[in-house]
């Protein structure tokens, strides 16, 4: 028997290890209960971000002379070690240098697992599985989450914020014993390294296109919306006066309510109509946040219904003016150019709730994302790009 048969499962079974079930809630707290502003906090992503592009290259040539099972292996320990270290840190530069160890950890791992999974299901004649697995690994992930609020309270009751990271890094120390099973597989879509250096020749592909120009910005400003959500839920459930040990308890909540939508709706149909939807609670959660009334929190799980829904329709459509050879790059292509929007974006609104007030950070980034979505949607109207053919 093949060993490559087993990587689908392999794969599966190390997915909700490495999904920071523990830590996820507690990730800003910790970062301010050290003494960071909010725009230092979004600049140790932007730190991450710019980490992670500077290395996609270099990680794909090691993919590619490693093997792809061989350099998840790899991605694992280091992974493990930043993830320890964070939990013991307590300074910013401290944090910058396990940033970048995530980065490069990250590389190892980002998009090569994907690449595993499709050449091994595809060398046994099951390529056809490839989405019904993808979506059981997402839904462990999230399962995951919900499953470490017991644990998350536990170690913020009886120790402190950092134990959560370090118990999320002794997870995936764990998870690793699954990573170690995996093989290589025969491979049928190049080397990983061509993948990778083809996405920036790709960019130039994708920015010719009308279409693609406006389905992109519409993604950005959607997935920005809720990237920022996810960094300043923190400090808001902290002006209602919520108890950190709370967090893991309403993120665990998050989580099971995004997997049931994912599950729930299939997105077939009402295209267009859904997006407008989409594009107003980007911004109206945002402004009920502003309020700062206790009875308007739970406005936060419109969020998270745009972070479960919206990606699924505007990447179909992306793909229908990608060249199949370049499939695996142009949407590659798409989360280079959200991480880029990360990078900016972050630090300014930080920087603002900083310096002005969080109510304003939250007015001016709901404001913006939601008139970015609607100009794009405008101008995805007009080209027809929703509407139902028939």
């Amino acid at each position: 028997m093949d060993r490559y048969k087993q990587n689908a499962k392999w794969l599966l079974w190390f997915a909700p290890f490495r999904s920071l079930s523990i830590s996820a809630a507690y990730l800003t707290p910790f970062f301010l209960q050290n003494g960071l502003s909010l725009a230092q906090v979004f600049l140790l992503q932007s730190v991450f971000s710019v980490a992670l592009l500077l290395w996609e290259l270099p990680s794909g040539y090691i993919a590619d002379k490693v093997g792809r099972a061989l350099s998840i292996k790899l991605s694992g320990p280091i992974a493990v070690m930043a993830m320890v270290g964070y939990g013991f840190s307590h300074t910013f530069w401290q944090f910058v240098a396990w940033e970048v160890l995530l980065a490069v950890a990250n590389g190892l791992i980002s998009g090569v697992d994907t690449a595993l999974l499709i050449d091994s299901l595809r060398a046994e004649g099951k390529a056809h599985e490839f989405v019904k697995v993808s979506q059981r690994i997402y839904a462990l992930e999230w399962t995951a989450s919900a499953l470490g609020v017991p644990v998350a309270i536990l170690l913020v009751h009886f120790g402190h914020l950092g134990t959560t990271l370090v118990a999320d890094g002794l997870l995936l120390a764990v998870g690793n014993v699954f990573a170690w099973r995996l093989v290589e597989a025969p491979r049928y879509n190049g080397s990983q390294e061509a993948v990778r250096l083809s996405a920036w020749h790709a960019m130039g592909q994708l920015a010719r296109n009308v279409e693609a120009r406006w389905l992109t910005l519409l993604s950005v400003a959607l997935s920005s919306a809720t990237y920022l959500g996810f960094w300043l839920t923190a400090p808001y459930y902290t002006k209602l006066g919520i108890p950190v040990v709370w967090f893991s308890v309403l993120l665990a909540a998050r989580s099971l309510w995004k997997a049931w939508l994912s599950h729930r709706f299939t997105q077939e149909r009402h295209v267009e109509r859904n997006m407008f939807v989409y594009a107003s609670l980007a911004g109206l959660v945002y402004l009920a946040m502003a309020t700062q009334q206790l009875w308007l929190m739970w406005a936060v799980l419109g969020h998270d219904v745009v972070q479960a829904l919206h990606s699924q329709p505007i990447t179909a459509k992306l793909n229908e003016h990608m060249e199949h050879e370049y499939r695996a790059t142009m949407n590659s292509l798409l989360n280079l150019v959200q991480r880029l929007a990360y990078s900016v974006s972050g630090p300014v609104v930080g920087l603002m709730a900083d310096k002005v007030s969080l109510a304003a950070a939250f007015v001016a980034t709901g404001l913006t994302c939601s008139l970015t979505a609607f100009w794009a949607l405008h101008r995805l109207r007009r080209l027809r790009t929703f509407q139902e053919r028939r």
